[in-house]
């Protein structure tokens, strides 16, 4: 009887803490940036992908370029990395070193 328990106890979490398709149609590019394996190009993709269709089942991600299943199944589990991708910071990246060698040539 126990095992059952623990069995469904299991089963429960998973299903409540994997992620579904109406969570990463509205999930922030922050957010995104945080899942194992999703960089810049990765989360550009989805976030356009997601301006075109309306997801109804997260396996539709596979049709986005770079999306295989293991990198789904990181999705679905929402597998973290330890530090997360920011968005945003490499075009600010860019633009210091832009400056710097603006700087530079003076």
């Amino acid at each position: 009887m126990f095992k059952k328990i623990v069995l469904g106890s299991v089963l429960l979490s998973s299903f409540l803490f994997s992620m579904s398709a109406s969570m990463v149609q509205t999930i922030s590019k922050e957010k995104l940036g945080c899942i194992k394996g999703l960089g810049v190009k990765r989360i550009s993709a989805i976030v356009n992908f997601r301006k075109t269709h309306n997801l109804n089942n997260i396996n539709e991600l596979l049709q986005v370029k770079g999306i295989g299943k293991g990198l789904l199944q990181n999705i679905k589990e929402d597998k973290q990395k330890r530090k997360c991708t920011n968005v945003k910071s490499s075009k600010a990246k860019k633009k210091t070193e832009n400056k710097k060698k603006d700087i530079r040539a003076e």
